[in-house]
């Protein structure tokens, strides 16, 4: 099983239809969002329970640069799914917010409520085009997964920052 950098637990999305220009916020359920550096991109995964284990040491310097302290003894055990079936387009991600809860050490963020929209790194800047935006896909299960659009520029692990 492969390890990934738990960033906090996932409590909406914020989702726009290019056609129409809507916006539509979904507040996923039991999800969390993870850090998956192999394929430079954000998993949505379900946590199932804490267990005791020794981390890889890629994880534990991500979790110290991320979270700015050194991961607790242990780590969360969760599920990443693979997709099942084909895979349908919700819309394109304008923001996202998530929570650092307490079982995840990281004296900084614990207790805050972190919303980032897209293209937020902390600097000053503008509204990013949708052109850039990657989209949130759902498979048949109901699980859910980032996905770069063909010619997107953007980089996500320069679009959220520790």
């Amino acid at each position: 099983m492969k390890a990934l950098l738990s960033i906090g637990r996932l409590t909406s999305v914020t989702l726009l239809d290019p056609d129409t220009g809507k916006v539509a916020t979904i507040r996923p359920r039991k999800k969390w969002l993870a850090w998956d550096k192999a394929k430079r991109n954000f998993a949505v995964c379900t946590i199932q329970r804490k267990v005791r284990n020794n981390l890889p040491s890629g994880i534990i310097r991500q979790h110290s640069k991320f979270h700015n302290a050194p991961p607790s003894e242990g780590a969360l055990k969760g599920t990443n799914p693979a997709a099942s079936g084909a895979l349908k387009t919700l819309g394109l991600v304008k923001a996202l917010v998530y929570v650092v809860p307490k079982n995840i050490h990281s004296p900084n963020k614990n207790g805050s409520v972190w919303h980032h929209s897209f293209g937020d790194t902390g600097h000053r800047g503008g509204a990013y085009s949708p052109k850039v935006m990657p989209m949130l896909m759902q498979d048949k299960s109901g699980n859910l997964f980032f996905k770069r659009r063909r010619g997107n520029i953007y980089r996500v692990d320069e679009w959220l920052r520790g």
